[in-house]
Parts: C-alpha cells; sequence; structure tokens
C-alpha cells in the first residue's frame, strides 16, 4: 500500500513540475490501439490516442533509428540538430493530459543507431 501512495505522489509531482520526460505524460493520452496504417494516416490527436499502445507492442529500446522510422514512416521533424527522429503528438481532448502538441522524440546512440531514450517533449 505504501508503494502505491509513493507511485502516486510520484506521478503528481512530475505531472505538477512538467519538464521533458514526464512520466504523467504518457498515462491518459487516449486508449488507442496502436495500428501501423491508422498511425500513417492519423493526425496528431490521433497519434498521441495511440501513444501508450504503441510503447506497449513496440519498446523504443530494443529498435533502432532505422526501426523506427519504417514502423512510423518519417518523422515529423528530427531534434537535437536534425539527429533524432520526432513525430507530433496530441492528447484526446477529455484525458488528464495537458492538451498540447508535444514531440514524441527517440534519442538514438550515435554509434550503434539504437534507441536509448524515449522524449516527450512540449512543442514549441
Amino acid at each position: 500500500m505504501r508503494s502505491l501512495i509513493s507511485l502516486g505522489c510520484l506521478l503528481m509531482c512530475l505531472q505538477a513540475c512538467g519538464g521533458d520526460t514526464s512520466v504523467a505524460l504518457f498515462i491518459n493520452w487516449g486508449d488507442c490501439d496502436f495500428d501501423r496504417e491508422r498511425w500513417s494516416h492519423a493526425d496528431r490527436t490521433g497519434r498521441g490516442c495511440m501513444l501508450a499502445s504503441l510503447l506497449d507492442k513496440h519498446p523504443p529500446g530494443a529498435m533502432t533509428a532505422a526501426e523506427v522510422k519504417s514502423l512510423l514512416g518519417e518523422p515529423t521533424r528530427y531534434a537535437d540538430y536534425d539527429e533524432f527522429p520526432a513525430y507530433l503528438v496530441e492528447p484526446a481532448a477529455g484525458t488528464n493530459a495537458a492538451r498540447r502538441a508535444h514531440l514524441l522524440v527517440f534519442v538514438t546512440d550515435r554509434q550503434t543507431g539504437r534507441v536509448v531514450e524515449t522524449r516527450l517533449v512540449p512543442d514549441s
């Protein structure tokens, strides 16, 4: 019970503090099942709805940047000097997440090309 309360407090703190990589941002973005074809035609809200399912079905740490691009198509843009593929996502209306666009960034190791981190960064 204590660990559950601690986890709840941590998530509330993360959501209140904001930041580039908040676990809380992945919660309540929508519950649409990820489908590669739907992703390719979805707008940023549709992609946001599939975010949790995407990360569950395709753990980023098990992929390379090339595999991410093969799965998700051409990135919306790149982050950090055109190195890391990034896709524009937005939570669906009626969710608890702040309704504004974010970039889902796949940070990759420059030597191996493997994804080492996934960031959700507010779009500026």
